[in-house]
């Protein structure tokens, strides 16, 4: 939480961590999935556990049946579960004696030019339990937990157990921060997250308390996302699936009404842009803006309402980022006619092999964003016209060593892709 992979902004993402490194050994420290030009594990990447097994409880059959050639594949599991359940054990064969989870694992610099991830030779470092990453595990375990609870219940009770170990743990440590500035995505943000799943999982009173003591949604007006306060958009979508007796009724009606505006409103936008892309508007022209469509809460809502209006703006959505663009481009490698080269995956470029099928880069850049970043003025030396007069959706540049351009992370962008072309795939074919 405290580094520059996490909450802190203003460190790198090795300062704190090196400056704090010990050296005692963490035992099974492996698994995970590597985040783009290098192989750090983040708990953010619990997004996409997080999105995987929302896909699979509300497509049960349909993902029963989807095979995506796994060393787990015919395992008892759908795939996208056994998926989901990669990740998130990384953390929980890391999770301490007492209950608190690692932030994950990083090695002390970017890498050695020249090494691939088997090849490291770095020391590779593992982060100290925190609150923060805690809360996160937490509420990824008990969305597992509930899943698995019909299906496997030994395996169920595991990650139940470990949830719970998780956040009690948390709330332990958590008056000792001294207080939660709002954060979107922070510790608060998380806190009300694992307590809404927890709430969900158990019944127990004491997380719905937790849950409506720190959620935004006690205000009928209050907006799933709002930079840089809150983000409850995940908050809010478990909340409205909670079928307990004790759920808050208004509370929940504030949750279904904001997810309700959000996907009305990113309808809107899709209808008004050239494109039919898709962002938040929070959201600056960068960062995956393009590459893939913001329709997490158009999924929900058309799972929720079944309005074919909704399933046409998420198949609208997607299809920028899919090639339907001013450079023909797919922004996912090895899909299309035309995709990314040269996204910033090292093993493949070190090994001399074609970047694997599958990665959706950070794509086009707007001007104000990557006119002073170091890799965007290597590349103005080659640019006709300038760098300024460029359409922002055409402001693509392949080039390997530009990674607010061609590099990607799991759960941005690659969680949303995932999410809304599972969600088509697996919506009946009789809702369009």
């Amino acid at each position: 939480m405290n580094t520059g992979n996490g909450l802190n902004s203003e460190d790198t993402n090795f300062g704190g961590l090196t400056r704090g490194k010990t050296d005692a050994l963490v035992p099974d420290a492996w698994g995970g999935y590597m985040d783009a030009g290098d192989w750090d594990r983040r708990i953010q990447h619990l997004a996409v556990s997080l999105y995987l097994l929302e896909l699979a409880e509300l497509f049960p059959d349909y993902f029963s049946r989807v095979s995506l050639n796994l060393p787990e594949s015919n395992d008892g599991l759908p795939d996208i579960v056994s998926e989901a359940l990669f990740t998130l054990d990384c953390y929980r064969r890391m999770q301490t004696p007492e209950g608190g989870i690692r932030g994950g694992i990083e090695s002390s610099e970017h890498p050695r030019e020249g090494e691939c991830s088997w090849q490291e030779s770095l020391d590779v470092l593992a982060y100290a339990p925190g609150v923060w990453s805690s809360y996160w595990y937490a509420a990824t375990a008990a969305r597992a937990a509930r899943w698995l609870e019909t299906r496997e219940p030994v395996q169920a009770k595991t990650y139940r157990e470990s949830a719970l170990r998780a956040a009690d743990w948390a709330e332990l440590e958590l008056p000792k921060l001294g207080g939660v500035e709002p954060h979107e995505g922070g510790v608060g943000d998380l806190r009300n997250l694992a307590a809404a799943e927890l709430y969900r999982l158990t019944g127990k009173e004491r997380w719905n308390t937790v849950f409506l003591a720190t959620t935004v949604f006690t205000e009928a007006s209050a907006s799933l996302y709002q930079w840089p306060k809150h983000n409850q958009r995940d908050n809010a979508w478990v909340y409205v699936r909670t079928e307990l007796p004790s759920v808050n009724a208004t509370v929940q009606t504030n949750c279904r009404n904001a997810i309700l505006q959000e996907a009305d409103a990113r309808a809107a936008q899709c209808q008004r842009t050239g494109f039919r892309w898709t962002k938040d508007p929070w959201m600056p022209p960068a960062w995956s803006a393009f590459t893939a469509p913001d329709a997490v809460s158009l999924c929900r809502v058309h799972a929720l309402t079944g309005d074919a209006r909704y399933l046409r703006a998420i198949v609208l959505a997607c299809q920028h980022g899919a090639g339907a663009n001013p450079l023909n481009l797919c922004y996912t490698t090895g899909l299309g006619h035309k995709s990314p080269v040269h996204p910033l995956q090292i093993d493949s470029r070190y090994s001399d092999q074609p970047a694997p099928a599958g990665l959706t880069v950070l794509g086009p850049i707007g001007y104000d964003q990557g006119k002073d970043l170091w890799a965007q003025k290597l590349v103005d030396k080659h640019l006709f016209p300038s760098f300024d007069k460029w359409p922002t959706t055409e402001a693509h540049w392949d080039v390997l060593w530009h990674p607010m351009v061609c590099e990607f992370t799991v759960q941005q962008p690659m969680a949303r892709n995932a999410y809304a072309w599972g969600y088509l795939a697996a919506v009946p074919r009789e809702a369009d």
